[in-house]
């Protein structure tokens, strides 16, 4: 038994031994990591909207201009268009890859929880039966989101134009 024990012991530490003898750093030539749209994520990126937006959106803030075909570094600014079953998102980077504005629309998402009450609670007895969630990002100006919904009720159809910024507001307070 003691031989097992001091066997377990020795082969463990040779095996941490090796580990940590084998570890080297990488240095990794031409690469640079900078995080240049974090503004765009901060400002546009809403934990409360549905994963398949937040990903568009994380798409295109991480998104390397420089590695597009038509790239020269000459260009004042280069729009990128992507898209997804839902939404797409045009967004116009600067020749360094920085956001400088983009226009994001997707389509019959599920609204946040509390931009749904805040609808269902100035319009009761209303069913959201269509919705279209708009984000304009400028690198300069306050982000701007709206919820483009149509209401039904009773084969009645109402259309409202709901501030997301605004209805977060209200929540806070």
């Amino acid at each position: 038994m003691k031989k097992t024990v001091l066997s377990l012991i020795l082969i463990s530490v040779v095996c941490i031994g090796f580990a940590q003898e084998n570890e080297q750093a990488i240095e990794l030539k031409g690469v640079t990591v900078s995080p240049l749209n974090l503004d765009y994520v901060y400002t546009v990126v809403d934990k409360n909207m549905p994963i398949s937006v937040q990903k568009l959106e994380r798409k295109a803030a991480q998104f390397d201009v420089t590695e597009l075909d038509i790239y020269n570094g000459q260009f004042e600014a280069y729009e990128v268009f992507f898209e997804q079953n839902n939404g797409s998102i045009i967004a116009t980077y600067d020749s360094e890859g920085k956001i400088l504005q983009s226009y994001e629309r997707f389509k019959d998402i599920t609204l946040p929880l509390a931009v749904r009450e805040h609808i269902h609670k100035a319009h009761p007895g209303w069913t959201i039966n269509k919705d279209i969630y708009i984000v304009s990002y400028y690198d300069d100006r306050d982000v701007s989101k709206v919820a483009k919904v149509q209401l039904i009720k009773d084969g009645l159809k109402k259309n409202l134009k709901v501030d997301i910024n605004e209805v977060y507001q209200l929540a806070q307070n």
